[in-house]
C-alpha cells in the first residue's frame, strides 16, 4: 500500500507542477501586465494630453524596474501561481474522488497537503508580503537601509491578524472540528462577508448604466470635447507656469540675506501655494470632466454597432438578474425558513430557478433533485461573476487610495489582492458544493470522505445574503447621491 500510496501521490504532484508552470506563464504574459496598466499613477486624461511634467513623470514610471521589483514581481507571481493550482488540484481531487479513481487514502493525504499550504498562503505568506510591500520604499535609496524593521513589522500585523481571527465565532456544530476545520471555517466566514460586500458592490456597479433614470445622458459632440482638452491644456500650462515661478521665489528667498526680505515673501509664499492648490482642484475637476465626456462618447458610438448592441442586451439581462438577486437576498433575510432547501444548501436564485422550471415543462423527466443542484452550481457561477465585475474598481481604488506610484509595486500588491480574493472564494464554492456533489462510495466505507474536512454551507448563507444586501444598498445610495450632485451617469 505506501507504493502504492506513492506512485499515485506522483502523478498527482506531477499534475500539480503541469498546473503551477501554466499558470505562471499566463501570470507573466497577461494578468501581469493587465494589472501595471491599473497601477499608473497618471489620471488617464493625461495620457494624449501630455505636459512637460507629466512627460518626466511617465518616463520615470517607464524605466525598467530595479531588482528589488524584479524580487516582488517574482514573489507575488509564485505566490498566485502556488494557490491557483492548488485551489484547481482540489477540484480535481473532488473529481476524482466522485469518479473513485486513486485510492481514498491517496486523495485524502494530498486534499490536506493542498489545503495546508492554501491556508498557509491566505492566512501568513500573502499577509506578510502585502505589509511587507506597503512599507517599501525606493528601489535604490542614497542610503541602503535595513529591511529588518519592515520584517518585524509584517511579522506583528500578521501575529494581530491570525488572533483577531481567532476571535472569529464557530457554530455550535463545528465546535468539535479538528484544527484545520475550524481554521477554515472561520476563513470562510471572513471569506463569506469579503465576498457579499464585493458581490453587492459588482451588482450595482455592472447595472447602474442599465437602470432606468428620467434624466438624459447627454453625449457630448466632438467639438466639445475639443473645447475641453483646450480648457485642460489652457489650465495645466498655467499651473506649470505658476509652480515654476513659484519654485523661483523659493530660490531667491533661500539666496536673499535680508531679513526682511526672508520675512515678508512668506506672505507671498501662501498666497502661491493657495493659488497652486486652486489651479490643481480645478485642473483635476477638469480632467475628471474630460474623461467621462470621452467615455459617453465611446459609449454612445459602440452603441451603436450590431456588437455594441448585443452587449446592451446582455447588459440590461444581467442587471435584471442582479435585480432579481437582491430580491432574492431580501426574501432570504425576511423569511430564513425558506433559505434552506431540503438538501441543507441554500436557495437558488430567483432568475436561475425560473430558467430551470421552464425547463422542467419542457423536459418533465427531468428529477427534480437534478434542477436543484444544476440551479445552486449555475448560481454560484453567476454570483463569481459579480464579483468579478467588481474586482478591478476595487483593485483600482486601492491603489490610489495607497498612493501607488511605481507600476510594478503596485502589480504585485494587486496580484497578491487577487489571489487571497480568488482563494476565498473557491473555497466558499466547495464548502457550497459539499450537499450537491457525490462522494465516490469507497470512501463510505473507510471514512476517508475529503467534504469531511470541509464544514457545511447552511451557517454562511444567511451571512451572504446581509453583507450582498448592505454592500448593495450602500453602493445603490452613493451613485444615487453622486448622479444628483455631479450629473446623470457620469460616474
Amino acid at each position: 500500500m505506501p507504493t502504492e500510496l506513492l506512485a499515485e501521490t506522483g502523478t498527482i504532484v506531477v499534475l500539480r507542477i503541469a498546473i503551477f508552470f501554466s499558470c505562471r506563464k499566463y501570470v507573466l504574459r497577461s494578468l501581469y501586465s493587465d494589472l501595471q496598466d491599473m497601477s499608473g499613477a497618471e489620471s488617464p486624461s493625461r495620457d494624449p494630453l501630455p505636459s512637460p511634467i507629466t512627460q518626466t513623470v511617465r518616463e520615470s514610471v517607464r524605466k525598467p524596474q530595479g531588482k528589488t521589483e524584479k524580487l516582488y514581481s517574482t514573489l507575488a507571481s509564485n505566490i498566485f501561481a502556488g494557490c491557483f493550482s492548488e485551489t484547481c488540484l482540489l477540484f480535481l481531487l473532488l473529481m476524482l474522488q466522485g469518479m473513485d479513481v486513486f485510492t481514498s487514502s491517496t486523495r485524502l493525504f494530498n486534499w490536506r497537503l493542498s489545503l495546508f499550504f492554501i491556508l498557509t498562503c491566505v492566512l501568513v505568506l500573502i499577509p506578510f508580503f502585502l505589509s511587507f510591500l506597503l512599507t517599501a520604499g525606493p528601489d535604490s535609496p542614497p542610503r541602503p537601509q535595513s529591511p529588518l524593521p519592515r520584517l518585524v513589522l509584517s511579522t506583528i500585523s500578521v501575529a494581530l491578524y491570525l488572533f483577531a481571527l481567532s476571535f472569529i465565532p464557530l457554530p455550535p456544530t463545528l465546535s468539535e472540528s479538528d484544527q484545520m476545520t475550524a481554521t477554515l471555517s472561520r476563513l470562510v466566514v471572513l471569506g463569506t462577508i469579503i465576498l457579499g460586500l464585493l458581490a453587492g458592490f459588482g451588482a450595482v456597479s455592472s447595472s447602474w448604466a442599465f437602470l432606468p433614470s428620467k434624466q438624459t445622458t447627454v453625449i457630448p459632440t466632438e467639438q466639445d470635447i475639443v473645447t475641453a482638452e483646450h480648457a485642460l491644456i489652457s489650465v495645466r500650462d498655467d499651473l506649470d507656469r505658476r509652480r515654476a515661478e513659484a519654485a523661483r521665489r523659493a530660490v531667491q528667498q533661500a539666496e536673499s540675506t535680508s531679513w526682511v526680505s526672508r520675512v515678508m515673501p512668506s506672505f507671498r509664499g501662501d498666497e502661491d501655494l493657495q493659488e497652486l492648490r486652486g489651479l490643481e482642484a480645478l485642473e483635476y475637476q477638469m480632467g475628471r470632466s474630460l474623461d467621462a465626456k470621452r467615455e459617453r462618447r465611446s459609449t454612445a458610438k459602440y452603441s451603436n454597432t450590431l456588437r455594441g448592441k448585443l452587449a446592451n442586451t446582455g447588459g440590461r439581462l444581467f442587471a435584471a438578474y442582479c435585480l432579481l438577486r437582491f430580491v432574492t437576498s431580501l426574501a432570504n433575510v425576511i423569511l430564513p425558513h425558506t433559505s434552506a432547501s431540503a438538501s441543507g444548501t441554500s436557495t437558488p436564485d430567483a432568475a436561475v430557478d425560473m430558467a430551470m422550471r421552464i425547463l422542467r415543462l419542457v423536459a418533465p423527466q427531468v428529477q427534480l433533485d437534478d434542477v436543484e443542484r444544476t440551479t445552486h452550481h449555475v448560481s454560484l457561477v453567476l454570483v463569481g461573476v459579480i464579483i468579478l465585475t467588481s474586482i478591478r474598481l476595487v483593485l483600482q481604488g486601492v491603489t490610489r487610495v495607497l498612493r501607488v506610484t511605481s507600476r510594478n509595486l503596485g502589480a504585485s500588491l494587486m496580484l497578491l489582492l487577487v489571489a487571497q480574493l480568488m482563494v476565498i472564494y473557491l473555497l466558499s464554492t466547495i464548502v457550497q458544493l459539499r450537499a450537491s456533489f457525490p462522494p465516490a462510495p469507497s470512501t463510505e466505507a473507510t471514512g476517508d470522505n475529503l467534504f469531511s474536512t470541509v464544514p457545511e454551507f447552511q451557517v454562511f448563507g444567511a451571512l451572504f445574503d446581509w453583507t450582498f444586501l448592505i454592500s448593495a444598498s450602500g453602493s445603490l445610495a452613493v451613485r444615487w447621491v453622486a448622479n444628483k450632485m455631479n450629473g446623470p451617469k457620469e460616474y
